[in-house]
């Protein structure tokens, strides 16, 4: 079963009054510049621990800095521990092109770890190990997880969400914040035993679907392992639980967007005979309109058929549409799981990119010959400076297409989910120590 626990988060107190200066994006999403920018802030801002600068000498150094830093903020009452173990209610009030005003519910808290395939929680994705050596050096130096991973369970009743709404609709969050790109956050502290029992319940009987922060996962089974040597087996040690936010599958803000691929290094007559190549595989149409009419196209067809948006260096734009998807599958895509075979990722990365361009999942894991694209705008700059030649537009993996892949054990391409608002840094942080507990 999934068990879930109330925490004594380390919080942000009332020495700061304005808590937007002091928080921050995941560290993984976090460029150079604004890994400087965050820096130059605020003096107390949570990259200070979490992603600090690199100044040369021992790599120890940059971990040592953040656990003394996170002790000083600490001792200077910066940083404040909850008293009583609590969930924390979070929401996420964001606007997206197309679909208005959004809220995205859920609750932050301790889930017991466990090892995938062997419990109720669930990956998608596969991990590389230098970002989870840097995780767990960050841990292991500051005796805290810094920031919370981000988990889907299976609801699409909103059980959960209506009983924290019920309890927190006539209260002010404690804390309420706008981040640099317009998402509003606000955070409750909840630590009704009632309650909290309640949620405890409705977790027990669920699965758990990783959707960011896969790398912390498995660091903290990591620090766990390295704990038990230190500390024993006690299962309400901290350290036997990573910090996570959870969000009901049912959730009306909980939207999935689409990463595009862009591709460059091809050799000339590659890219003169991609369309003719592809005509083997797909239905192929030239698009007489704009690049906003073949996004529409493309958008319009997600329930019914594969289709991708394809653009070329001169501007370009056709529809490539999968007509016979079994007989394609059944010749291309044969290894896969079945889960895996009808995802339009897939057929991009394994038709595509793989058999027509032969760029290997090496070449696309290393970015050498594949870029990504959140901002679709980005992609088209990108190809009028000529730094990608095809850019591909492509649909978003739905709820349901997500859960059944993560339940089936499939591991996706690179980059095949989008989970937008990314969870703040510097909320709450969660002790992990030789002494800390849950509640």
């Amino acid at each position: 079963m999934a068990r879930v626990r109330p925490v004594r988060g380390l919080r942000y107190g009332s020495l700061i009054r304005d808590k937007s200066l002091v928080v921050a994006p995941p560290y993984d999403v976090i460029s150079r510049a604004d890994q400087i920018k965050l820096h130059a802030r605020h003096p107390k801002n949570i990259v200070w621990i979490d992603y600090g600068m690199e100044r040369g000498g021992r790599t120890e150094e940059k971990y040592e800095r953040a656990g003394a830093t996170l002790e000083m903020f600490i001792a200077e009452e910066i940083l404040v521990q909850d008293e009583k173990p609590s969930f924390y209610y979070y929401e996420q009030e964001f606007q997206l092109e197309g679909m208005g005003t959004l809220v995205r519910k859920g609750f932050i808290c301790g889930l017991l770890l466990e090892k995938f395939g062997e419990g109720k929680v669930f990956p998608h994705e596969r991990t590389l190990l230098s970002p989870k050596v840097d995780r767990l050096s960050l841990m292991q130096n500051t005796r805290t997880a810094t920031s919370p991973i981000f988990g889907i369970y299976d609801d699409d009743e909103n059980v959960v969400p209506v009983l924290f709404r019920e309890m927190t609709e006539r209260i002010d969050p404690d804390v309420a914040v706008i981040d640099d790109v317009g998402v509003t956050h606000r955070m409750w502290v909840v630590c009704d035993e009632r309650l909290v029992g309640d949620v405890e319940g409705v977790l027990e009987q669920k699965n758990i679907f990783i959707a960011d922060g896969h790398h912390r996962y498995e660091t903290a089974l990591a620090y766990r392992d390295w704990m038990r040597e230190r500390a024993g087996s006690d299962r309400d040690s901290a350290w036997n639980y990573v910090l996570i936010f959870l969000s009901a599958s049912g959730d009306d803000g909980l939207v999935i967007l689409p990463t595009h691929r862009g591709v460059y290094g091809l050799k000339q007559d590659t890219v003169d005979s991609l369309i003719e190549k592809l005509k083997a595989c797909f239905s192929v149409q030239r698009i007489e309109g704009s690049v906003e009419d073949m996004v529409k196209e493309v958008s319009e067809a997600k329930e019914q058929s594969h289709r991708f948006g394809l653009v070329d260096g001169r501007g370009a734009c056709y529809l490539l549409t999968v007509e016979d998807p079994d007989t394609i599958e059944a010749k291309n895509l044969s290894s896969l799981p079945k889960a895996e075979k009808n995802l339009d990722v897939s057929l991009l990365h394994g038709i595509i990119l793989e058999k027509i361009l032969a760029i290997g999942p090496e070449e696309i894991a290393s970015g050498d010959k594949v870029k990504f694209y959140k901002d679709v705008k980005i992609g088209l700059r990108d190809l009028e400076t000529k730094d990608i030649q095809f850019l591909f537009y492509l649909n978003p993996l739905t709820m349901q297409q997500f859960i059944e892949v993560s339940e089936s054990g499939v591991i996706l391409p690179q980059k095949s989910t989008y989970f937008y608002p990314k969870i703040l840094t510097g909320l709450v942080l969660f002790p992990v120590g030789e002494n800390d507990r849950v509640g």
